[in-house]
């Protein structure tokens, strides 16, 4: 299994931010990937949503993702599922109890050395490896201290508003995503 881990530094009016995915208005995650069976890489990203389901060709299955590698003639799925709902921003007292859960659920898929990060999907890849993320197209929600949410999206890894009510500036720095085994 692999697992989409995202980090960032967040202001310390920004309790959590989370990608906006739901079955009415769905997140597209845009990927890099490999052919385990040939070792290229496909020439393309591929945009994955969760809540598509394409039927894995002779099974009974089906995941978010088939195709057929064009070097080889391999299929290959990705099923995404959520694995946390938020990255929690680590300043605020508030999020202590979401963090310990989050760290209790990380063990029991033997995830280590993961403090200040999310877990935000669950990949199960067969016949490939993602290899990259790219967030750019993503939608995010930012939940402020001051109990509004704000929708925003990332440019070039970052978010530099104002909230207006609180009257502080909100921001999202260093945005980071990696590719993780686990459990």
């Amino acid at each position: 299994m692999l697992y989409l881990v995202v980090d960032a530094n967040l202001s310390e009016n920004i309790k959590r931010i989370c990608p906006k995915d739901t079955e009415s208005n769905p997140a597209e995650y845009t990927f890099d990937l490999v052919c385990t069976s040939c070792r290229e890489k496909h020439d393309s990203t591929v945009v994955i949503n969760r809540f598509e389901r394409t039927p894995l060709p002779g099974s009974r299955g089906e995941a978010s993702f088939v195709m057929k590698c064009k070097f080889c003639g391999k299929e290959v799925s990705i099923d995404l599922n959520p694995f946390e709902d938020s990255l929690y921003n680590d300043a605020v007292e508030d999020n202590k109890e979401n963090i310990e859960k989050t760290q209790v659920q990380r063990k029991k898929h033997n995830l280590r050395n993961t403090q200040g990060k999310c877990f935000l999907l669950s990949l199960d890849c067969r016949g490939c490896e993602v290899t990259g993320f790219y967030p750019d197209n993503l939608t995010f929600l930012a939940e402020l201290s001051s109990g509004k949410t704000m929708e925003f999206q990332l440019e070039d890894g970052e978010l530099y508003d104002y909230d207006d009510d609180s009257g502080e500036e909100v921001t999202v720095t260093e945005f980071k995503s990696e590719v993780v085994k686990g459990k």
